[in-house]
């Protein structure tokens, strides 16, 4: 005979009522406070230099996976990335990040455990994108870094003034529509797998700018407008780290 249980109200509970009605993954445009589960390093490839950091946010439960900072472009020259870099470092109460590789089922990774297991603020934007099959999907974005806690940014840290950027950041930012002009409305297409990697389809190609899809449009009512793929042209890891680590400003 099946014995009912009882309800106790404690630590682990008051863990698990936050997680209440969490859908598993974020979705939407806003500033969440959360715990960086992973910081990969990821690499270019076909003579590009260029180099990123890719976390993962777990935010009380709801996940934001493959957000990439991009800090040093095709050149080898540092990016506005730097910046977001620096400022998740001093949220993140973190003064000294070195590389680490790891081995994992699918291969050697580098990763920064410095920053793995911190709380940090981001600020996060929805990116609407077209998939290589002519689908719908979306990515985010890391648009702002600030405190947890106080939401307050380093600048407003470092200038002693009250936190109102993230807020009005809430205010006014929306959604980013990358998607080819044309294609189906977000809220009818397919959309991708839960915790997919919406820059795992092609490494090699490059994003339309917004001047190149007026153009692609326009050509429509003279042929076939020509395939298009958005993915960011970054490689899985493997490549060799640089002698250079990262540190804070």
């Amino acid at each position: 005979m099946n014995q009912p249980m009882s309800f106790v109200w404690n630590t682990e509970a008051a863990s698990m009522a936050k997680k209440a009605g969490s859908t598993g993954g974020i979705s939407e445009t806003g500033a969440y406070e959360g715990i960086i589960a992973s910081a990969i390093y990821t690499f270019g490839k076909d003579g590009s230099q260029s180099q990123a950091l890719e976390l993962s946010l777990d935010s009380n439960g709801a996940k934001a996976n493959y957000l990439r900072i991009n800090y040093i472009g095709k050149d080898g020259q540092q990016t506005f990335g730097m910046g977001l870099i620096s400022a998740i470092l001093w949220a993140a109460q973190v003064k000294n990040a070195q590389p680490e590789q790891i081995q994992t089922t699918e291969g050697t990774e580098w990763h920064c455990p410095a920053l793995e297991g911190k709380k940090v603020g981001l600020f996060l934007q929805k990116v609407l994108y077209t998939k290589g099959d002519g689908s719908d999907g979306y990515k985010f974005e890391v648009r702002h870094v600030f405190q947890p806690g106080t939401r307050r940014t380093y600048a407003e840290y470092s200038e002693n003034e009250p936190a109102t950027a993230i807020s009005a950041l809430e205010q006014s930012m929306k959604d980013k529509d990358d998607r080819t002009p044309g294609n189906a409305q977000f809220s009818g297409g397919a959309r991708q797998p839960a915790g997919a990697n919406p820059y795992a389809q092609n490494h090699n190609a490059v994003p339309q700018s917004r001047l190149q899809q007026a153009a692609s449009q326009h050509a429509q009512n003279i042929q076939n407008p020509p395939d298009f793929d958005d993915d960011i042209p970054f490689a899985p890891i493997g490549l060799p780290f640089p002698s250079h680590a990262i540190y804070a400003l």
